[in-house]
Parts: structure tokens; C-alpha cells; sequence
């Protein structure tokens, strides 16, 4: 099986989280915090990938089910 070319959005946020911990002095505190904000970025697309996709939204006062019997639009050709 051929190695995965990118990392997981888990992969990453284990890495910004081991920087976020650092008790050893590796990382300054710049670095932790920039790891922390990379962190919080990476849990907002992750939520919102797992969010279910909107519905498309229908017009205001007019019932879905008169809008699907319409006729679909004329080309704009």
C-alpha cells in the first residue's frame, strides 16, 4: 500500500497540541501560541466538514412542493 502523501487534520492537530504542551523549553511561548491558533483553525474546519450540507433553500411563502413541480430554467444561451 503506498504511504499517504498528506497529513490527517488529527495527524496535525496531535503535532500543535505536543508544541501547546511543551514543558521542555523547545518551543517559545510565540510558538505555542501560534500552535494553539493553527489548532483552533483546524477544529473549525473539521466541524464543519462533519456538518451535514444546508438544504437548498426554498423561496419565502412558497411551498416546496409547488416549487417541484416548476419546469426547470431556460438556458440563458
Amino acid at each position: 500500500m503506498a504511504k499517504k502523501r498528506f497529513l490527517s487534520i488529527e495527524e496535525k492537530r496531535s503535532w500543535l497540541a505536543d508544541i501547546f504542551r511543551d514543558t521542555a523549553g523547545e518551543y517559545s511561548q510565540a510558538d505555542k501560541f501560534k500552535a494553539m491558533i493553527e489548532d483552533t483553525r483546524l477544529a473549525m474546519l473539521a466541524e464543519e466538514a462533519a456538518r451535514p450540507a444546508p438544504q437548498q433553500a426554498t423561496l419565502p411563502g412558497i411551498p416546496r412542493e409547488l416549487l417541484e413541480h416548476l419546469p426547470p430554467p431556460l438556458s440563458q444561451s
